[in-house]
């Protein structure tokens, strides 16, 4: 979480450093920071001058300062209407509770996501300052007073009809400005030569208060890569994790997380005609389905490029060729084939999911749906022709004012787990 600091005389980056960060040296994360110190004079250890009455961004870690314990925050319920309290958001101190609709997405290779909407009471100070535009407050999810996400609060979205007025407050993650962002001005070059992904992404993400965690192999060199200056941070990051077959999300701090797929055990099972099923659709992508992935690494002057091939013999057993060719360059002969291999389970993924839609948020133990759970399915009207187990990649808790339902978006789990299925749910 990045906090600001504003300069007063006699103040210096690595006094600063020392108050929040508990050493000198890492001044270097504060300029990482700030871009607006680029180009300054600088000091006799190479840290640009600050002046009275600069704000500081100071990035992630916890206050090292010896002040006394700050008093327990009380926090203010403001009640928007009379529906349902199941869902609030705490920002700014006030817990904001009585959404009359709201969609939760919880998504396995993705970030999470939220959007409330309420009536919007614009005599209400409290409500104009915490909800106002490009604030980027810091915010705390809870669905049934259980902590889902801490986040960003992205920019409200009013709307005045002639009968009502009505707000739907959207947000992400703390790491999602990772999404959003390319790499700031004092990391530059932004070249990386014989380092993990963990060691290239935690100085990314310590200069804007985002903790990288990793649950998986990270340990893994990389032997010269480099961010384009147009490219996102994350795009650039999760380029790198395919390479070392991992994927991403986020956990309930908002923390980026890159972690290696687990095998699960099922969750819940849905069957077509009973409830709690819904209704269920496939989405097949026939034109990115193909027979052979063939992967190259790069060639330069003192390497010819090495290969790879993947065979689908989905479809090579009749007859069809489909041909993809993807250029690892960032990759090694040792790598390679585990770079095409997260390729092809990534193309299952796309190309075979189902979207499945039932009653209420919960299983038949109480608990509430979770991403990257496995269901079983039985639905031959589906081409789903026995029971077959599928991984949640996307779920959306929603409530309307028609009641609670689940949206998934469900895969074959061994995309992910580098496991390729030998039948698909309609053989």
């Amino acid at each position: 979480m990045s906090r600001s600091h504003k300069v007063v005389s006699g103040d210096t980056l690595g006094g600063i450093s020392i108050r929040y960060l508990g050493t000198a040296s890492q001044w270097r994360s504060i300029v990482a920071a700030n871009p607006q110190l680029s180009g300054r004079r600088t000091a006799v250890d190479g840290s640009p001058l600050i002046f009275a009455d600069d704000i500081l961004a100071i990035p992630g870690g916890e206050d090292k300062t010896e002040a006394a314990p700050p008093a327990p925050q009380t926090v203010k319920t403001i009640e928007l209407s009379d529906a349902e309290g199941d869902i609030s958001i705490v920002i700014d101190g006030y817990k904001f509770l009585g959404f009359t609709g709201y969609e939760i997405n919880l998504n396995y290779d993705s970030f999470d996501s939220f959007s409330f909407s309420a009536p919007f009471d614009i005599a209400s100070d409290a409500i104009a300052e915490a909800l106002a535009p490009f604030a980027f407050k810091d915010c705390e999810v809870y669905y049934n007073g259980e902590l889902k996400l801490r986040g960003t609060l992205l920019t409200p979205d009013p709307e005045v009809t002639k009968d009502a007025r009505e707000i739907t407050l959207q947000g992400y993650p703390r790491c999602g400005l990772l999404n959003d962002c390319t790499i700031p001005l004092a990391q530059y070059p932004a070249e990386y030569s014989g380092l993990t992904l963990k060691e290239i992404a935690c100085p990314i993400g310590d200069a804007f208060g985002v903790k990288v965690l990793f649950d998986g192999n990270e340990s893994g060199v990389f032997d010269k890569v480099s961010i384009e200056p147009t490219e996102k941070i994350l795009d650039f990051l999760v380029k790198l994790s395919k390479q070392r077959s991992l994927l991403f999300n986020n956990n309930a701090d908002g923390d980026l997380v890159f972690f290696a797929p687990k095998k699960e055990r099922v969750f819940m099972s849905f069957k077509e005609g009973k409830l709690p099923l819904l209704s269920l659709k496939p989405k097949f992508k026939a034109q990115d389905f193909f027979s052979h992935i063939i992967g190259f690494t790069k060639a330069d002057a003192d390497n010819d490029c090495d290969q790879y091939v993947y065979e689908n013999k989905f479809l090579t057993k009749k007859g069809i060729t489909r041909c993809m060719t993807i250029i690892a360059s960032d990759a090694d002969p040792g790598s390679l084939e585990a770079s095409v291999l997260s390729y092809a389970g990534r193309m299952f993924a796309d190309c075979v999911s189902y979207d499945l839609e039932c009653e209420d948020h919960i299983n038949h133990d109480k608990k509430v749906f979770q991403k990257g759970m496995i269901v079983a399915v039985h639905a031959p009207g589906a081409m789903i022709k026995k029971e077959t187990e599928f991984l949640a990649r996307n779920i959306k808790l929603k409530r309307t004012i028609k009641g609670k339902t689940t949206s998934m978006n469900l895969v074959l789990p061994g995309s992910y787990t580098g496991e390729i299925p030998e039948v698909l749910p309609w053989e």
